[in-house]
């Protein structure tokens, strides 16, 4: 039988609450790195490959649009979802897709995950829970 492994998410949240939900949310769909701000997700990044990024804007040390271009140059280029309690567009960013924090129902997170790193979005064994 083989391994399968999970793709790599770095989450880059400063509230910890949030951080907490999203881990349990992708907790059997990929592997979550979590960081509180830009500096630590630059770190993060010269040393691991992500396969994607879920990007909070406000940040302690600046906006996480600050990333995209970084993100998006990297070989190969790591997927972004913002996840914002703000409104952006996901065309004038170039990131993959825009997530509302407060009206986003965590089936939608997952799915939007597993399709954006290439996953079967019917993980055997998984149920679909909220």
């Amino acid at each position: 039988m083989s391994v399968i492994s999970l793709p790599n998410v770095l989450h880059i949240e400063d509230n910890p609450d949030i951080s907490l939900i999203v881990a349990k949310i992708l907790s059997n769909v990929a592997n979550i790195t979590h960081v509180d701000n830009i500096t630590q997700a630059r770190e993060k990044l010269t040393s691991h490959h992500y396969d994607l990024a879920l990007l909070d804007l406000v940040l302690p040390d600046g906006s996480g649009l600050d990333l995209v271009t970084e993100l998006k140059s990297m070989d190969p280029p790591v997927a972004v979802i913002i996840h914002s309690a703000h409104e952006v567009s996901e065309t004038i960013h170039n990131v993959d897709a825009v997530l509302s924090k407060m009206y986003t129902q965590h089936d939608n997170l997952r799915e939007l995950v597993l399709k954006l790193t290439g996953q079967d979005c019917t993980p055997s064994g998984s149920e679909a829970t909220g």
